[in-house]
Order: structure tokens, then C-alpha cells, then sequence
């Protein structure tokens, strides 16, 4: 309905030759992870969607890029979305983050450093700060690893998490060139000074095809282990043909009832979807 609809974006943007400002709703995102993404902090990518849609955040952010190939972002942002939103219920006010991360080229790669202080406007009694590393080498196979560690705190608790991933991706002389990725994941989580175990462990694979101009083929396989819960295995299967301004995806998918979908909101069990775009 009319009163249901949202932006998707909204944003002003200032640019000049070493500097970009922009205040709004809008998509912050980072990392080199393309599946397990320990730094996916502030969208919902699915990699399995191939029109990558997300929802936006409402923030400020500023980036200046320097002669040495350096960048540094800063940004402060209202009411991200966070798991950690729970903490706050159905307030009406607005939790104000604000953080900022470093990208810091090498020889065949880039460094980033990141940091993120959620509720610094003091609308509850929890606080939590981040801080992540990540780097990305090309090399003869492409490499990367995303690490979090995390502090979350009220007055009566401190609890600590970290997560961890290692990913690497390769293309094969087969054909049109056969893409093909791998990544691994582990996060823990405890409270603070006490052993932190194991909450899961994940591993996903991907492979891409390209069987001419308007053709390709997809693969998605993800195989997650907890210490209670029962293993998961998700295999998606997907064919892109694209026809002058359109764009078709089917997919073929088996979803757990417990692990639901994001971004393509697959539907628990196993069927088939078709996405439709026109792009202009």
C-alpha cells in the first residue's frame, strides 16, 4: 500500500577530486568476503541475488582519498540495520553509531582497518564497539580474511565475540573460463574474561560459468555446523540470461525451515524461483 512504502534511496552527494560527501539513506558496505562476511555490518547482500538489492542506511558519511592510494571513510548513522536493535525494543529515539575505517594499499593488495561504536547518543544502557581488520592479496589465486572482534556491554554484562574468515578464488582455463570460489568462517562468542566457544562454523563454495554473451550458470553451496543445532547444508543452482534491457534469473534451492533467506527471501524448503528485472 501507499502508507507501506519506503525509499530504497535517498541521498545528496558532494564530489570533488579527492573528496566525496554524502548524507542520506544509503548503502555502506566493505570487506573483500563475497559470501561469509564477517564485516557485513551495515546492508543484507545476498550473493545469491543477482540484483544485490539491500535497504539503506540513514547516515552521513565523508571519504577522502589520498596520492598514495589510501582512502579513509568516516560516518556516523541513525538507527542501522543491527541485530543489536533488539536492545532498544520499539523506542521511538533513534541510537546515533558512528565509526570509520582505513583501506591502505600494498604490493598486490589492500590492508583495512575498521572501527564502529554503536549507541553513542545514549538512547539505552547498551553499548558496543568494534573493531575489524581485513586485507586482500591477488596473487596467482586471489586471497582475503575479514576478523571482528567485539564488546558488548549493559550494566550488569559484558560479552565478547569474534569472528573469523578466510576465502580464496580462482578461475579455470576451461571453456569460457570457469569461476570458482571458497570461503570459511568461524565465529565465538562469551562473556567477557571467561572461555569464548564456538557458536558456528561455515563453508561456502561458489562456481560460475559463462556459457556465451547473454548466458551463465551459478552455483552456491553453503555447509554450516553448530555445537547444538543440527548441520546445515543450502546448494542453490541459478541460470542468468539477459535480452537487451531484461534481465532473467531462475534458480533452483533447498532452504532449511531454520535458516531463512536474505536478499532473494528464499522460502523454506526446496522449490524454484524467477526474477524478472528491466533495467533503463
Amino acid at each position: 500500500t501507499v502508507g507501506d512504502a519506503n525509499f530504497y534511496r535517498l541521498t545528496l552527494r558532494y564530489d570533488t577530486p579527492n573528496t566525496q560527501l554524502r548524507v542520506g539513506l544509503q548503502k555502506i558496505n566493505f570487506g573483500p568476503a563475497k559470501m561469509l562476511r564477517v564485516l557485513q555490518w551495515f546492508d543484507q547482500l545476498d550473493p545469491r541475488d543477482p540484483l544485490a538489492l539491500s535497504p539503506g542506511v540513514w547516515a552521513a558519511m565523508g571519504r577522502q582519498y589520498f596520492d598514495n592510494g589510501m582512502n579513509l571513510r568516516i560516518w556516523t548513522m541513525a538507527d542501522a540495520p543491527e541485530a543489536q536493535r533488539d536492545y532498544w525494543g520499539d523506542t521511538k529515539s533513534w541510537p546515533w553509531d558512528m565509526g570509520g575505517r582505513l583501506e591502505y594499499p600494498i604490493p598486490a593488495g589492500t590492508l583495512g582497518l575498521t572501527l564502529h561504536s554503536l549507541d553513542i547518543s545514549n538512547v539505552s544502557d547498551v553499548s558496543e564497539n568494534r573493531i575489524a581488520g581485513d586485507i586482500r592479496v591477488d596473487a596467482i589465486v586471489g586471497l582475503w580474511s575479514e576478523m571482528m572482534f567485539a564488546r558488548i556491554e549493559d550494566p550488569t554484562w559484558t560479552m565478547d565475540a569474534f569472528s573469523v574468515m578466510a576465502g580464496m578464488d580462482y578461475t579455470f582455463g576451461l571453456g569460457n573460463g570457469l569461476y570458482t570460489a571458497l570461503e570459511i568462517a568461524t565465529s565465538y562468542q562469551g562473556g567477557s574474561g571467561d572461555e569464548m566457544p564456538w557458536q558456528a562454523r561455515t563453508i561456502a563454495f561458489t562456481a560460475n560459468y559463462t556459457l556465451g554473451l547473454s548466458d551463465g550458470l551459478t552455483f552456491y553451496l553453503y555447509a554450516m555446523d553448530f555445537p547444538v543445532l543440527e548441520s546445515q547444508t543450502i546448494p542453490m543452482l541459478g541460470w542468468q540470461h539477459t535480452s537487451g534491457n531484461w534481465l532473467f534469473y531462475l534458480a533452483a534451492y533447498d532452504m532449511p525451515a531454520s535458516l531463512p533467506g536474505s536478499g532473494m527471501t528464499l522460502p523454506e524448503g526446496t522449490g524454484i524461483q524467477l526474477n524478472i528485472a528491466f533495467n533503463h
